[in-house]
């Protein structure tokens, strides 16, 4: 079994290049028939996220209208994401001056979080699990 999972994106050029510069990660426009930019899939192990225009969800399920304009998108959902380079992305975020919702480093459970929103307002939680550290027996 596959999960995919579709976004609404607002201005998909604006999206590719933030989960580009910002997160380092390799998202790919996918070309319609008339070599159109028709969407933006990102593609993590056997999962992947797609990115659809907004305008396109609209017209594809226009009784959803009402609902994906009254409250900002991805409200009660947040995409958890673990990182091997957290510290390179976080300097790509103060870089890029990209806001930071929340900040956590937990020793407790040797685990470091980064929540911040995509530019369609999708709550992302970039985490990186540190090995635990053996006391020395000396």
């Amino acid at each position: 079994m596959q999960l995919n999972l579709t976004l609404a994106a607002v201005d998909l050029e604006k999206t590719e290049k933030f989960y580009r510069e910002v997160l380092m990660l390799s998202p790919k426009f996918v070309l319609n028939s008339h070599a159109e930019k028709s969407y933006l899939l990102l593609t993590f192990g056997n999962m992947k996220i797609i990115f659809q225009p907004l305008q396109d969800v609209e017209a594809q399920h226009p009784v959803l209208l009402q609902n994906l304009t009254r409250s900002p998108r991805g409200v009660g959902m947040q995409l958890e994401m673990e990182c091997n380079n957290l510290e390179e992305i976080y300097h790509q975020v103060h870089l890029f001056h990209w806001p930071v919702a929340y900040e956590l480093e937990d020793q407790q459970h040797q685990r470091r979080e980064l929540w911040l929103h995509d530019p369609d307002g999708y709550l992302l939680v970039l985490n990186e699990e540190h090995d635990a550290k053996i006391p020395s027996s000396s």
